[in-house]
């Protein structure tokens, strides 16, 4: 009620209320900006995880179809399925299917 009777303290109760305004409008850039940093740094992790992923998938499919030419070779070197499954990593089926579709290629 002071501020009513005194107008020095009506301006210092503006001046006070203008600094709170400028507070809270400071308190929400910082917010927005905080929440526009978290957004991009979620962003590039799930990109990145994304290439490690592709990455692995690559690799896991470098290696089988390096096992499949391996076996390639033995069959056709005439290497038993088994002792190609045993030594390439491959289910006996998968070398029989490898043979099967060397049979008929030839």
């Amino acid at each position: 009620m002071a501020a009513k009777t005194s107008p020095e303290i009506a301006q210092a109760v503006g001046v006070i209320m203008d600094l709170s305004e400028d507070e809270r409008t400071r308190l929400l850039a910082e917010s927005r900006e905080k929440y526009r940093r978290d957004e991009s740094a979620r962003r590039k992790y799930a990109y990145q995880e994304g290439e490690r992923e592709g990455e692995r998938k690559g690799e896991r499919k470098g290696r089988q179809e390096e096992r499949l030419e391996v076996a390639r070779t033995a069959l056709q070197k005439n290497i038993s399925p088994e002792d190609v499954a045993s030594f390439t990593g491959l289910s006996l089926d998968e070398v029989k299917a490898l043979a099967s579709e060397l049979a008929n290629s030839h």
